[in-house]
C-alpha cells in the first residue's frame, strides 16, 4: 500500500483529485460521527441496566474517548 501524502495520494496507482480526497475525508468524518452515536447509545443502554462497571462499558468508554480525540482533530482543523 502506498503512503497517502498531499501529493502522493493515489487510487490504484492513479493520482487522486482534490474532490476525491475531500469526498474520502467527508466519508471518514461521517463514519466517525455514526460510530460516536452508536457507542453513546450502547453506553446509555448499559447505564440504564446499571452495568457501568462491566468490561463492555469500560471498552466502550475507551472507544468513546478515542473517537472524541479524532473528532477534536477534525474540529481543530476547521472540518467539523
Amino acid at each position: 500500500m502506498e503512503p497517502m501524502g498531499s501529493l502522493g495520494a493515489t487510487r490504484k496507482g492513479l493520482p487522486m483529485t482534490d474532490r476525491e480526497r475531500l469526498e474520502r475525508f467527508e466519508a471518514v468524518l461521517a463514519e466517525l460521527q455514526a460510530e460516536q452515536a452508536t457507542v453513546e447509545a450502547t453506553m446509555e443502554e448499559l447505564r440504564a441496566k446499571d452495568r457501568v462497571k462491566s468490561a463492555t462499558y469500560q471498552q466502550l468508554m475507551a472507544r468513546k474517548l478515542t473517537l472524541r480525540t479524532l473528532a477534536a482533530l477534525f474540529e481543530r482543523h476547521g472540518l467539523l
